[in-house]
């Protein structure tokens, strides 16, 4: 039987479960209140789970390579409340405190550190199990050892759902994105070129190299589009491409999760 590692998003956890209580007039009050929200989200997930290790990543504070590689990443995203930002040395303080192990590497996003984990447990054969809404971690579903969950829609999505979702493979998710672009975090796609264009375009050629190796097989409009985009796409896929060999300096023995503490 695999062994089972639950890789968390903290951020993504908190801030939706903030916003949720907007209503809540007394700042103190509602950081307050999300923190409990949040305890107890992770306690609900570890008993769903059950997993033998688990941890709680978190973005770090400033710029990071993506930002140095293309300055306009994320550009015009909404900045989380001070009062949030604030707080978030004692949400991991409460997390601890609850057994959960906390994970932030100045310099680097969480979705690069939690795919990293994903990927060298699934060397080691050990499931892991992301916590996240967000779209990026579907790239790593062609791994047959690391799925995604949706706390907030208690959803589960693998490998057979990429196709259905994104009419293309989750390995190739890199390369569709790099066409359509990601408005979420400001990365440019080709203009004009929206899902269903690219999805026909990877149906002929699967990875951006042969797409434009091979411009000359595609109709005059969609090699109009595509005609001079070819760095444009590599640095776009660079970008929404998740880091998975970053060294956190962190061994799995010490993410291990103590059954028998719950929270």
């Amino acid at each position: 039987m695999n062994k089972r590692l639950l890789i968390i998003d903290g951020l993504n956890l908190i801030r939706r479960q903030y916003a949720a209580l907007e209503s809540e007039p007394d700042p103190a009050r509602r950081i307050e209140r999300t923190q409990s929200i949040a305890v107890d989200a992770l306690s609900k997930l570890t008993h769903q789970f059950d997993p033998h290790y688990a941890v709680v990543v978190f973005d770090s504070n400033g710029k990071t390579w993506r930002h140095h590689v293309f300055p306009e990443y994320k550009l015009g995203r909404v900045p989380m409340d001070d009062v949030l930002l604030d707080a978030l040395p004692e949400f991991a303080k409460a997390f601890r405190f609850n057994h959960l192990p906390c994970l932030r590497l100045d310099g680097w996003e969480a979705d690069d550190l939690m795919a990293t984990l994903a990927i060298k447990a699934a060397q080691n054969d050990i499931i892991s199990y992301i916590v996240s809404t967000d779209k990026g971690f579907t790239q790593l579903l062609d791994n047959d050892r690391i799925l995604q969950y949706d706390y907030f829609a208690k959803l589960g999505y693998d490998k057979q759902w990429v196709p259905g979702k994104y009419g293309v493979q989750a390995e190739q998710l890199t390369d569709y994105w790099a066409l359509v672009g990601d408005t979420t975090n400001k990365i440019p796609g080709i203009k004009g070129i929206g899902p269903k264009t690219a999805v026909g375009i990877i149906e002929q050629h699967a990875s951006l190299e042969d797409i434009y190796a091979n411009l000359s097989s595609f109709s005059e409009r969609i090699q109009s589009m595509l005609v001079g985009g070819y760095e444009q796409c590599l640095l776009s896929r660079t970008l929404v491409a998740l880091k998975t060999d970053v060294d956190i300096g962190v061994r799995l023995s010490q993410l291990r999760y103590c059954k028998s503490k719950v929270i």
